[in-house]
């Protein structure tokens, strides 16, 4: 049997993707690999203030703005199906985004789906989950369904999304508070809703005291992996921060984490000195590489703070060996090796020029 041990390491200090004038922020990005895309090309979705953007590249490295796709929505999600490509996004009301920094001006959103062919003309919007339950709501701050994240359980689809919402004082703004999911026989719906959280923050856990922030969630070698950013109070910075934390489980619904701390947190200084937020993430069964998108914050005031997007790798090396009962499980993150070198992304297919 072989035992798998996960390397995991930023790909450069620098982000790859920055925030364009006039928006702070460029955050939340989901992505596709070039083999699944009609060009050929890798595709990148984030939002700013305004709304989803797309970018495109040819290494996954070095991106291009294409155009913005949806106005008016952030945090989205791209799922590609037989020739089918769903974009997920959280949708809110015009200025929403920008009127919700302002004491007293509560949010309310929903989840929406728009569909393509050809990652260039896309159907009209389709809501797929809205809030429903108490735990979707907070009475001060509104209603929230965010973060969508699709992963297909066999015949079936089960929609991993945020919702609720906590106060995040140094912040200015509001994160969300629970994880929770739902199913359906077809991407678009309709969702049976489960009537509580999987994941809820607890005072007693450092690396999520605040709120559950956002998971995504893949499947591999047999179990459910979670990328989950935490929000959380660090009594030491006297700050709020966030710290992606890597999870598994056997069914997709009860988690445990791999590794007890953070596999990528905030630095204290520089592009990423906040908060490290949400991410993507796909595995490459050719590489034997985990690629990792996400964005992280400088600074945790809105009226300071900038967001940019980043490239997480984590390199799996196999070794043959008598192992136990733990033996299809991640090993625990261990320490880069700095003299071996993580290859670059790199497309799968040849590359096409773009139109």
């Amino acid at each position: 049997m072989n035992k798998q041990n996960i390397y995991w390491q930023l790909y450069q200090d620098d982000p790859i993707l920055k925030p364009g004038f006039p928006s702070p922020v460029l955050a939340d990005p989901s992505f596709l690999f070039p083999e699944n895309c009609t060009d050929g090309l890798w595709h990148l979705f984030a939002h700013n203030i305004f709304g989803v953007q797309e970018f495109l590249s040819e290494d996954g490295v070095h991106w291009k703005k294409r155009k913005t796709v949806v106005w008016n929505a952030m945090r989205p999600f791209i799922f590609h199906e037989e020739g089918t490509y769903y974009l997920y996004y959280e949708k809110y009301k015009f200025l929403h985004v920008l009127m919700s920094w302002f004491p007293y001006r509560k949010w309310k959103s929903r989840i929406e789906v728009r569909t393509s062919k050809d990652l260039k003309t896309w159907s009209s919007p389709k809501t797929v989950i809205e809030p429903k339950f108490p735990f979707h709501k907070d009475l001060r701050f509104g209603e929230s369904v965010s973060n969508p994240c699709l992963v297909k359980f066999g015949n079936k689809y089960r929609m991993y999304f945020s919702s609720s919402l906590v106060y995040i004082p140094d912040c200015g703004f509001c994160e969300p508070k629970y994880i929770t999911v739902a199913e359906s026989t077809s991407p678009l719906g309709p969702f049976s809703y489960f009537s509580d959280p999987i994941l809820s923050p607890n005072e007693m856990d450092p690396f999520c005291n605040l709120g559950a922030g956002s998971i995504k969630v893949i499947e591999w070698k047999g179990r459910y992996l979670g990328f989950q950013n935490g929000i959380f109070w660090n009594p030491v910075r006297k700050e709020s921060c966030s710290a992606i934390l890597f999870l598994q489980s056997e069914d997709g619904l009860n988690f445990e984490r791999i590794n007890q701390t953070p596999i990528l947190g905030p630095t204290g200084k520089g592009w990423k000195a906040s908060h490290v937020y949400a991410c993507d993430v796909k595995y490459s069964e050719a590489e034997k590489i985990f690629i990792l998108y996400f964005n992280a914050r400088d600074k945790a005031h809105w009226t300071q703070g900038k967001e940019a997007i980043g490239l997480f790798v984590g390199k799996v090396e196999e070794s043959k060996g008598t192992v136990g009962k733990t033996a299809n499980k991640p090993a625990k993150k261990q320490r880069p090796n700095p003299k071996k070198k993580i290859s670059k992304p790199k497309p799968k297919v040849k590359k096409s020029k773009r139109k």
